[in-house]
């Protein structure tokens, strides 16, 4: 009996041992599960759990996605408005290949107009001289614009300046010709500048052509910004 008496005591400190590790693991697993419901509820607010970040790393994933497929579309349309545009100006160039060559330098022959075509307007002391543009290409050609004309004597060369009349393209059949007419004014003092050469220079062409001057003495205005003395355009 004395031994049993003694051997009570140590069960009951076993017994309230383990009472207490259980009620210890029992608050442990409460605590526990509150700390992750509390992670799980404050996600949205909070840094993620593990768990949450591929779902947030998704929906941020998501929103760029649709962002940069948006601005790339975009970035096509706008490239396909520019290819519209580039087939538009190859119509235009479709268009200019159909349409009658102007005609070359070398395809025309340079001289002094006769009978009607070379009746010159005479305004006070101007006088007018009129030279012919000959097609003799074989086809028809355009001509469109101003000639370039230089007077030229023995010490000087004058570029003449363009009337201020609108220029208009004209067709020109193998074999026909257009005109320009050159207005000068004319000069009977012994110093005047008296032509020998003029050099002209079909519009839009490089290479030149002399023919001799026929007019009389001109008033050298080479300076002037308004001279008496300049050149019309191409015209039937």
């Amino acid at each position: 009996m004395s031994h049993l008496r003694n051997r009570r005591p140590h069960l009951r400190k076993t017994a309230a041992a383990l009472t207490g590790a259980a009620a210890l693991m029992a608050l442990l697993t409460a605590c526990n599960g509150t700390a992750s419901g509390s992670v799980s509820a404050d996600g949205g607010s909070a840094a993620p759990a593990a768990g949450d970040s591929t779902t947030a790393s998704g929906s941020t994933g998501g929103a760029k996605g649709g962002s940069g497929t948006g601005s790339t579309s975009g970035s096509s349309g706008t490239s396909g408005s520019s290819t519209s545009g580039g087939s538009s100006t190859s119509g235009g160039s479709s268009d200019s290949g159909g349409s009658v060559p102007a005609c070359q330098a070398s395809q025309l022959d340079y001289s002094w107009a006769s009978g009607d075509a070379a009746a010159g307007a005479v305004k006070g002391d101007q006088q007018a001289v009129v030279a012919a543009l000959t097609n003799k290409s074989g086809h028809t050609c355009t001509l469109y614009g101003f000639p370039g004309v230089d007077l030229v004597n023995s010490g000087k060369q004058w570029s003449l300046q363009r009337s201020g009349a609108t220029p208009q393209r004209v067709t020109l059949a193998n074999g026909t010709a257009a005109h320009f007419t050159i207005t000068y004014l004319e000069s009977d003092d012994s110093d005047a500048f008296s032509p020998s050469t003029v050099v002209i220079t079909a519009p839009n062409q490089r290479t030149s052509y002399d023919l001799p001057w026929q007019g009389g003495p001109i008033v050298l205005q080479d300076g002037a910004t308004h001279p008496g003395t300049y050149v019309g355009p191409v015209t039937r």
